[in-house]
């Protein structure tokens, strides 16, 4: 009885190089694809809720319009700090503090945090003002080209802007997708949005 040998394949540790290199360059591949594609959906995501907040601001406005013969709260500049108009609308018209701030914006001292909202600092431009400011850096539009006072009441033009995010001429918005991209509310409770020259779309 005769015995044949018996040839079994060799085990390989690991991968070889060339192996490893295709699997390095396929998860770059994915992760060049599905960044980007994550980055806009969030981009999206964050521009819808601050449409939201906007609507459920305007929302809360109207209320406090019909409790106050039709006028809304008056700050003392199209900018920060909206103290009376955050005393005017919370937490009676507006119970959710967060609402005063858009997801999309980055800047710390424009977002939410207990601080902020106590000071009233909030993440939008607000037209119902006494005057536009005296920061030189705010768009030369809003300092020169629009009468102030603006004091917004029910009876005014239904399109007319009560609230935007905030932009600054030669600066990009905090909607990273759009340069100049900014969702604003109207007096009607409408929310739009403009992707280019809010100074333009202006009413």
């Amino acid at each position: 009885m005769s015995h044949h040998p018996t040839w079994t394949r060799p085990v390989r540790d690991g991968f070889t190089r060339a192996e490893l290199l295709a699997i390095v360059a396929a998860i770059a591949l994915l992760a060049g694809v599905l960044i980007p594609a994550l980055t806009r959906a969030r981009a999206d995501n964050n521009l819808a809720l601050c449409q939201g907040n906007l609507r459920n601001i305007g929302t809360g406005m109207r209320l406090y319009a019909q409790g106050n013969g039709g006028v809304l709260p008056v700050s003392m500049t199209v900018e920060n700090p909206h103290s009376a108009l955050v005393q005017a609308m919370s937490p009676k018209y507006i119970t959710d503090p967060k609402l005063f701030y858009c997801p999309s914006q980055q800047r710390a001292a424009l977002s939410y945090s207990e601080r902020n909202f106590k000071n009233g600092i909030i993440g939008y431009f607000y037209y119902s003002a006494e005057r536009a400011s005296t920061d030189q850096h705010l768009s030369k539009f809003l300092l020169t080209g629009v009468a102030w006072p603006r004091e917004l009441n029910s009876h005014l033009d239904g399109q007319s802007w009560v609230m935007s995010d905030i932009w600054v001429s030669g600066e990009p918005t905090a909607h990273a997708k759009y340069r100049k991209g900014v969702n604003y509310l109207m007096l009607d409770g409408g929310v739009g949005f403009v992707s280019e020259s809010p100074r333009r779309a202006f009413h």
